[in-house]
């Protein structure tokens, strides 16, 4: 009975022995990664399989990126201000059929109402957007405009710009 009791421990020790073994290297592998344990393990596997690794971009790199496209829009939005500033808008003539056209706060309809501008008004065109959308079945964008010291987003069909 003792030989077998000093058997299952030694087996049992050496189980354990292997599974600190096989943990600490995955722990390892993590850091050289820079990856979670879990992605880690997927690799070691794929690796084992015979499967192509991707390896993902490290943390440092993928901020630098991100950093970079945080720059490039914050100048872009620089750029657009200034353009605004120029003042070289078109003006366009209100042409609603209900009376009021809503101007809303942004490009979409669920954005809230900033003003209600009367129909045959006339609104300073600042820009069009660059994407064209389907509004009860015609083809439009949205026109930011300027009308009455308040900017906001309106529907290009809903006006008429004026030579």
């Amino acid at each position: 009975m003792r030989k077998r009791r000093k058997t299952g421990n030694i087996i049992l020790t050496w189980v354990l022995f292997l599974l600190l073994v096989l943990s600490l290297t995955l722990i390892g592998l993590s850091i050289y990664f820079e990856q979670v344990p879990d992605k880690t393990a997927d690799l070691v596997i794929k690796k084992i399989n015979g499967d192509s690794i991707l390896i993902l971009p490290s943390r440092e790199s993928m901020i630098q990126d991100i950093n970079k496209k945080d720059e490039l829009i914050d100048s872009l939005r620089i750029q657009l201000k200034e353009l605004e500033k120029l003042k070289s808008h078109k003006r366009a003539l209100v042409n609603v059929e209900s009376g009021t056209l809503n101007m809303r706060n942004k490009p979409l309809l669920a954005s809230s109402i900033v003003a209600k501008i009367p129909d045959s008004s006339y609104v300073d065109v600042l820009y069009f957007d660059t994407h064209y959308f389907y509004l009860n079945g015609k083809r439009g964008r949205w026109c930011k405009v300027k009308y009455a010291d308040t900017t906001g987003w309106v529907w290009e069909s809903f006006i008429k710009i004026q030579n």
